[in-house]
C-alpha cells in the first residue's frame, strides 16, 4: 500500500513523468525515456513483482531475446543510477523480477486508486493524460499505454461521483475500475458499439430515432437498471438486487444541486465615428436577436446604464454581483481596405466571473455597402455569434470539469463531453460517451444534448474510429434534425445540418443552402477566423467542381485547435482538402499542425501522411506511419475511403492513389 509521510521518492505519472525528492528536485533525466519507461511500469504494477521478460516484451518488442535481456540490464543499472544514493532500498532486484517497493516511495496514481476525491483534488487536473512524453518508446510499450489510460480514465469517472449517494442510488452513473483491472471488467463500459439504426447507405433517419431505445434502452420511463449498472460502479456497502429484486419500482432521482443556466448581456457597440452611430445600434440589435436564438445563455437585456457602471469603479464586479457570466461588447469604427474606407467592427467576449478575462475576440471588415445597408453584415454577425457561443459554452464546460455529474443539467453534461470530446484521445471519446449518454437520459429534449450527440457521432465517423460509417452519419443527422426541431432560432442548427450533409452524396445543395446565413457576397481574407465554415465552402467548392474556389477559401485558413465542438472532425479534413485543392505546401505545413495538436487522432495521422506524399520527406513519413500503425494496426485504405464517400470521381482517385503511397495496408 502506497505510504504517505516518509517517502523520499514521489512518481507523479500523471502529465510528465517526474520523480521529486523531499526536496522538490525531480531526479529523472530529461532524455532516457526508456528509463523512465521502467519506472512506470514498476510504478503500475501495485507493488507487485514484474518479470524481466515482461519488461522486455514491452520496451524492445522487436528486438531479439538475447539483446532485450542486455538492454534491460542496461537499463536497471541507468535507473539505480538515477535513484542513488537509495537505489536498491526503493527497488527490489531479484533474479527474475523487478518490484517497487512500498515503504519508501509513493505515486500519484496509485494513491487516486486507492483513495477518493481528496486523493483526486490534490493532483493534477484529471483531464491530463498518463505520461503525455512517454509515447513512441515501443509499439508494445505503447499499447501498454494506452491500456493504463484507459483504465485510469475509467477510475476517475467513477471518483467524479458524490460521496453523499446512498448505495441503492442508480445515478452512480460511471464506471469504476479495481488497481488490479487489465482490461474492461463486466459492469465497466465497453468500447462503443452503437446500434444498427440506418443500413450502410441508408442515411435518412426521422428525428425522433436518435432517442430510440437502441440508443439507450428504457424501462418504466428510466434507462435499465442494467444499463445503468454499465455506467455505474458497484455499491459502497451490501451487494446489488438479485435476480431483478426492485428493478421495476426503483426510479433514479434527479440530480441535485443544479448549476444555474449561463448569462450574458451585451454592451451597446460603442463608436468615436457620429456617422456610424446608427450602424452601430443596427448591428447591436442583430447581434441581440441572434444571441436570443442561441439557447445557450439567459440573455440579460436589462444591463445597468453605463454611467451606473462607471460609478461603480470596477463595472467588471458589478456585472459579477448580478450574477452575469459572459458579457460581449463591441467597437465599430472606419478601416481603410484598398483605396476605399470600410467600417470595422470589433467583437470581444469576457469571462465576467472569472477574472474578467478577455477569452475571445474578433476583428473584422464589413461588406461593401454596410453603412447602407446593414443587412449586408449579418452572415458575419452569424459566423461571430457562433463562434462566441461556443467560446463561451466550451469555456464553462473546462471550469465543471471538477463539479459531481449529479450538480450538473443536461445542457452542462452535454458541453462537457464535448470539451472531453476535443481531447482527441480514445479513452476521451470513450469518457464523452458515457457523458452524453447521461444527458440524453436526463434532458432528451434540450438542444445541446442533440447538438452533441451530432458532433460526437461525426467526429467518430470522420476519425475513422467507427466501423459503420454510414451508421454513423444516420445518428448524426437524426440528431442534428432534432436540435432543429427543439431549437427553430438557433443559427448552430443550420450550421450542424450544414455539416452533416456535406458528407452525405448527392446533398451538397442543401448543404449549400443551409450555410446561406453564413455566406457574404464580400469575402475578405481577415475573416479567415471562422475555420469551420471555411472547411465546410471549401468541401462544398470540391464536391462541385470548383477547385479553385477551394483554393480561395483554403490559401490562408487557421487550424481552429479546438475552439469549435466540430474541431476534431475538421481540422484533419482541412489537410486533405488542401491536398485535393492543389495547394501541397499549406497541406504539409497545416498536416503538421494537426499531428501535433491531435497525436492520437487517426485522421490526423493519415490526411498528414496523404500531405506528405508531396514531399521527398522518407524520415517524417515513416515515423508518422509507424504511430498510425500503433494506434489503430487495422485501419486500412479501404476504411479511409468509406469514410469520404461525398468526394467526386477525381478527387477519390487523386486521394486513392496518395493513400497508396502512404503504406498503409489495402
Amino acid at each position: 500500500m502506497p505510504t504517505t509521510g516518509a517517502n523520499i521518492l514521489k512518481i507523479r505519472l500523471i502529465g510528465h513523468m517526474v520523480a521529486m525528492t523531499p526536496t522538490g528536485k525531480n531526479i529523472l533525466p530529461a532524455g532516457a525515456r526508456r528509463t523512465r519507461g521502467l519506472l512506470a511500469i514498476l510504478a503500475l504494477s501495485n507493488r507487485k513483482p514484474v518479470m524481466r521478460q515482461r519488461l522486455t516484451e514491452l520496451l524492445w518488442s522487436k528486438r531479439p531475446t538475447d539483446l532485450a535481456r542486455a538492454s534491460l540490464r542496461q537499463e536497471i543499472h541507468r535507473l539505480l543510477d538515477v535513484l542513488q544514493p537509495f537505489g536498491t532500498e526503493i527497488i527490489d532486484i531479484g533474479r527474475h523480477t523487478l518490484t517497487l517497493r512500498p515503504d519508501l516511495t509513493s505515486v500519484d496514481v496509485e494513491d487516486i486508486y486507492a483513495g477518493g476525491l481528496g486523493a483526486l483534488d490534490d493532483t493534477v487536473e484529471p483531464e491530463e493524460m498518463l505520461f503525455t512524453d512517454l509515447n513512441g518508446i515501443d509499439p508494445a510499450f505503447d499499447q501498454w499505454l494506452q491500456t493504463q489510460r484507459a483504465r485510469f480514465s475509467r477510475h476517475i469517472q467513477h471518483l467524479m461521483k458524490s460521496d453523499q449517494v446512498s448505495p441503492d442510488s442508480l445515478v452512480r452513473i460511471l464506471p469504476s475500475c479495481s488497481p488490479s483491472d487489465k482490461d474492461p471488467m463486466p459492469g465497466d463500459v465497453g468500447p462503443e458499439t452503437p446500434p444498427p439504426i440506418a443500413r450502410a447507405g441508408q442515411f435518412h433517419v426521422q428525428p425522433n430515432d436518435s432517442l430510440s431505445a437502441g440508443h439507450f434502452p428504457l424501462k418504466n420511463g428510466a434507462p435499465a437498471l442494467e444499463t445503468l449498472r454499465r455506467l455505474s460502479d458497484p455499491p459502497a456497502t451490501g451487494p446489488r438486487p438479485q435476480n431483478g429484486e426492485g428493478e421495476g419500482d426503483s426510479q433514479p432521482p434527479a440530480p441535485s444541486a443544479k448549476v444555474r443556466s449561463l448569462s450574458l448581456t451585451l454592451m451597446p457597440i460603442e463608436t468615436k465615428n457620429p456617422s456610424l452611430k446608427t450602424l452601430a445600434d443596427e448591428l447591436g440589435s442583430v447581434l441581440n436577436v441572434m444571441f436570443v436564438g442561441s439557447d445557450a445563455f439567459t440573455l440579460v437585456i436589462s444591463q445597468p446604464p453605463r454611467d451606473e457602471l462607471d460609478a461603480t469603479g470596477d463595472w467588471i464586479e458589478a456585472l459579477r454581483g448580478k450574477q452575469i457570466d459572459f458579457l460581449c461588447t463591441g467597437i465599430l469604427h472606419s478601416s481603410v481596405k484598398g483605396n476605399e474606407e470600410h467600417p470595422a467592427l470589433l467583437l470581444r467576449l469576457i469571462d465576467v466571473q472569472n477574472g474578467g478575462e478577455m477569452i475571445w475576440t474578433v476583428r473584422a471588415a464589413l461588406p461593401s455597402g454596410t453603412r447602407q445597408n446593414p443587412g449586408l453584415a449579418a452572415p458575419l454577425l452569424a459566423r461571430a455569434v457562433l463562434s462566441a457561443q461556443w467560446a463561451a459554452i466550451l469555456r464553462h464546460a473546462r471550469h465543471l470539469l471538477k463539479c459531481s455529474i449529479q450538480a450538473l443539467a443536461p445542457d452542462q453534461l452535454a458541453a462537457r463531453a464535448l470539451v472531453t470530446l476535443l481531447q482527441a484521445q480514445p479513452h476521451a471519446l470513450h469518457e464523452a460517451e458515457t457523458l452524453l449518454k447521461f444527458a440524453e437520459w436526463l434532458g432528451p429534449n434540450q438542444p445541446l444534448v442533440a447538438i452533441a450527440r451530432a458532433v460526437t457521432e461525426m467526429t467518430r465517423a470522420n476519425a475513422f474510429l467507427q466501423g459503420d460509417y454510414a451508421a454513423s452519419v444516420a445518428r448524426a443527422l437524426a440528431a442534428a434534425q432534432h436540435a432543429a426541431v427543439l431549437s427553430q432560432h438557433n443559427i448552430s442548427r443550420n450550421f450542424l445540418l450544414a455539416f452533416v450533409y456535406c458528407h452525405i452524396p448527392g446533398y451538397a445543395d442543401t448543404a449549400d443552402a443551409l450555410l446561406s446565413p453564413f455566406k457574404s457576397n464580400d469575402e475578405d481574407t481577415d475573416q479567415a477566423w471562422f475555420a469551420p465554415y471555411r472547411v465546410l465552402q471549401a468541401l462544398l467548392a470540391l464536391v462541385n467542381g470548383r477547385e479553385e474556389t477551394a483554393r480561395n477559401l483554403l490559401k490562408h485558413y487557421r487550424i481552429s485547435g479546438n475552439a469549435q465542438p466540430l474541431s476534431v472532425a475538421m481540422d484533419p479534413c482541412a489537410v486533405l482538402y488542401l491536398f485535393l485543392a492543389d495547394l501541397p505546401t499549406e497541406a504539409v505545413r497545416i498536416g503538421r499542425m494537426v499531428a501535433a495538436l491531435y497525436p492520437q487522432l487517426p485522421s490526423a495521422l493519415v490526411y498528414h501522411l496523404v500531405a506528405l506524399t508531396t514531399e521527398e520527406n522518407g524520415a517524417e513519413r515513416t515515423a508518422i506511419l509507424a504511430r498510425l500503425s500503433a494506434l489503430d494496426p487495422e485501419l486500412t485504405i479501404h476504411r479511409v475511403m468509406m469514410s469520404n464517400p461525398s468526394l467526386p470521381a477525381g478527387a477519390r482517385t487523386k486521394l486513392a492513389t496518395a493513400l497508396h503511397l502512404t503504406g498503409l495496408p489495402e
